[in-house]
């Protein structure tokens, strides 16, 4: 149950709660793996996206004459920083 809750959380930003736990704990192991690997297909899309996003704000800034991806990655600290 600990992996599950635990990948839950990764694909939707909380733990399951109330429907979702008795619905998982009444589901067959098939559907439980199931289950496991499409959390596991939202979390590989949702990282994936977070990488292009970084990889595109990097590039932005590089043209806003960051100079070289370090410079980039620091600016984008800053930034997260004071946001």
């Amino acid at each position: 149950m600990d992996n599950f809750s635990d990948m839950y959380k990764d694909a939707y930003g909380f733990r399951p709660r109330g429907g979702d736990l008795v619905f998982y704990r009444d589901m067959s192991e098939a559907d439980q793996q199931q289950w496991k690997a499409d959390l596991q297909e939202q979390i590989d899309a949702d990282l994936q996206s977070e990488r292009e996003a970084h990889d595109e704000a990097v590039i932005a800034c590089i043209k806003a004459g960051a100079g070289n991806v370090a410079t980039a990655e620091r600016w984008l600290r800053q930034a997260e920083r004071n946001f």
